[in-house]
């Protein structure tokens, strides 16, 4: 990937970072949750409850969220002539660098807390 399309992509994943943080469903946004522990980031690029049985609200954040990013990420990827899967990998490397401390991260499997 050149320098160009590289900036190009890391614009993008910005541009659905940004997209993520105002997603809402409810009352709920995707910071609140975040930080509130209901949901976490994966090394997929995605999000997902923390907990089990979550409640309809974080369901839906999830789903909205995940939707939107995948859109995204599929877009990105037709564009750079890139699988989804290293879009979704570099965009999970983004935000996992992004998290705040105490944010839910998906490591190995487990959710760990930022440090």
């Amino acid at each position: 990937m050149t320098l160009a399309k590289f900036s190009r992509f890391l614009l993008t994943v910005f541009s659905v970072v940004f997209l993520s943080a105002v997603a809402m469903a409810g009352d709920m946004d995707l910071v609140s949750a975040k930080r509130a522990g209901l949901i976490g980031e994966t090394s997929d690029g995605l999000v997902a409850a923390t907990l089990p049985n979550p409640s309809p609200e974080v369901t839906s954040l999830v789903n909205n969220t995940n939707r939107g990013r995948m859109v995204v990420y599929k877009q990105t990827a037709a564009k750079e002539t890139i699988p989804v899967a290293e879009v979704q990998k570099i965009a999970a490397q983004k935000m996992f660098s992004m998290a705040t401390k105490g944010e839910l991260l998906m490591v190995g499997g487990q959710w760990v807390q930022k440090k």
